[in-house]
């Protein structure tokens, strides 16, 4: 049986901050013990709300962060097993498209000399052939080639984003991260650049992680999701049946807090209350301030992932929750258009 594309196991990431001088130095568990694999082609959703650890596993994933503990291969080779070389390889055939189009451009260069950056850094052609490829993936992302001369202020937010994605498919990678890529645009904005995605996944020999907080964005774009809370993942399985059919409290309040367009379909869930709490982490149910399912033995056993009918959960009580959730899946032609 061959490795998967893409897996990680154990995977712990623990941030150590100091405010002072003489203060004591405080940990922050960003991503706890996370076990994840990703074949070839496959596109995975990781959502949750801000400060569950979305971000930071997804540069754990690409070799950005040195994780605390645990492992990740790709292709079979392990990141920590990597040489120069090896890195120098991995880099082409993985890329990362950040949150905020106009910070992850580089205000002083134009559009083309930073989409064409990578083909000159790692040598793959010259400056003519550089440009004349530049020319034509602007086009294959809904940009004109007339655009190369362009510096990022003189771009929409939108057109912006496309360069972006542009910038990291130049290379022809096997692996992306998208990191909150449509977050930063409008509504009608986000509908095409999804649409872009989707039509890009079809053309292209790739896999990819998307990260999000909205739940009403990812279930167009990925095959499978999974959904993280305080560093760890709580429920994971195919796409459909987790929105057919939620095993998590965390999860179902997040897909019940979705607004949407049938005015005859009403969330009966309860919402999530209060705030993250870190506290929690150490014993038992990181969820159980917030959750009104919660038992005594929340507080005291650590749910592990285990499966419930076609995905996998982390709560004591998956099995009781009904199918009480608003049809997310039914989707109509006016919520495909977003």
């Amino acid at each position: 049986m061959s490795a998967p594309f893409l897996q990680a196991t154990g995977l712990t990431k623990v941030f150590r901050h100091k405010t002072g001088f003489f203060a004591r130095p405080t940990s922050q568990l960003a991503v706890n013990a996370i076990s994840l694999d990703l074949a070839a082609r496959e596109r995975i959703g990781v959502v949750g709300e801000s400060g569950s650890g979305k971000s930071t596993l997804g540069r754990l994933l690409l070799g950005l962060t040195e994780p605390t503990g645990g492992d990740v291969c790709f292709e079979g080779v392990n990141h920590k097993r990597r040489q120069a070389d090896d890195w120098r390889a991995f880099r082409i055939r993985t890329a990362l498209v950040q949150q905020n189009p106009l910070s992850a451009l580089n205000p002083q260069m134009s559009i083309g000399q930073q989409i064409a950056e990578g083909l000159l850094v790692h040598r793959i052609t010259d400056r003519a052939g550089a440009d004349e490829r530049v020319a034509a993936m602007l086009e294959r992302v809904g940009l004109s080639s007339a655009m190369m001369n362009r510096y990022p202020h003189q771009m929409s937010g939108g057109q912006r984003q496309r360069v972006v994605i542009a910038r990291a498919l130049i290379l022809d990678p096997k692996l992306v991260v998208f990191d909150e890529a449509v977050s930063a645009l409008d509504v009608s904005v986000q509908a095409q650049v999804v649409a872009l995605l989707r039509s890009l996944w079809q053309e292209l020999d790739l896999a990819y992680v998307f990260i999000t907080h909205d739940l009403r964005i990812v279930r167009y774009l990925v095959d499978r999701i999974a959904v993280m809370y305080l560093g760890r993942i709580v429920e994971t399985g195919d796409i459909r049946s987790v929105y057919e059919w939620p095993r998590h409290p965390y999860t179902r309040a997040l897909l019940a807090s979705v607004p949407s367009m049938d005015p005859t379909v009403r969330n009966i869930e309860p919402p999530i209350k209060g705030e993250l709490d870190t506290s929690a982490i150490s014993k038992g149910c990181a969820f159980r301030s917030r959750c009104p399912f919660a038992l005594d033995k929340c507080a005291t056993e650590t749910p592990e992932l285990r499966a419930v009918a076609s995905q996998q959960t982390a709560c004591h009580r998956a099995e009781e929750f009904p199918q009480a959730i608003a049809p997310q899946s039914a989707v109509t032609q006016k919520e495909m258009a977003l």
